[in-house]
């Protein structure tokens, strides 16, 4: 009986062997399938292919923005009250290679969730007159974690990027929640 059951296999080794890599293969594809079509699968980035195209000028503009010598340091006001769904402010400081702050600039603060490109956001960077070389951004920053923060200013002709990343950690909110 053995024997037999031996022989028919030797017999079809080759359509069996062609059957199991058939298998495996749609066993493969069914996996991918599942991976790709699950609710929490990232989102592709949008604009990837025109942000690709202008890599060669965005890494000149960050070099020369490197040399002028500037640091950058961003804050999270930790005493300020917000509800959950409205911005939350977020100060950024400037200072020159001698120490001393750079004021005058306008511009854009991004804020971008490396874990999940939907939560993006960008608002406009205004100076606070009370505080040379300091400057705040009002942005919707609910989920805690790790942020990137993308300082893009201009001081007449000069421009200037920074990019840096924060971790944001929940505040207590006051008077509800709204989303």
């Amino acid at each position: 009986m053995a024997m037999k059951v031996l022989q028919t296999l030797s017999d079809y080794r080759w359509p069996l062997f062609l059957m199991g890599f058939l298998a495996m293969s749609v066993t493969a594809q069914g996996i991918l399938v599942y991976v790709a079509t699950r609710p929490d699968v990232p989102q592709p980035i949008a604009g990837f292919y025109e942000r690709s195209q202008r890599w060669d000028d965005e890494s000149a503009l960050r070099a020369a923005s490197q040399k002028l010598g500037w640091t950058v340091r961003f804050g999270i006001p930790k005493g300020e009250q917000y509800l959950i769904g409205m911005p939350r402010p977020v100060d950024v400081r400037v200072m020159g290679k001698d120490g001393q702050p750079i004021t005058g600039l306008t511009g854009a603060l991004l804020a971008q969730r490396p874990a999940d490109q939907r939560l993006n956001v960008q608002g406009k960077l205004v100076e606070l007159p009370h505080a040379p070389g300091s400057y705040r951004s009002l942005m919707r920053l609910d989920t805690p974690g790790i942020w990137e923060l993308r300082v893009d200013a201009k001081r007449e002709a000069l421009r200037f990027v920074h990019q840096d990343r924060v971790s944001v950690d929940p505040q207590p909110t006051t008077g509800g929640t709204s989303k």
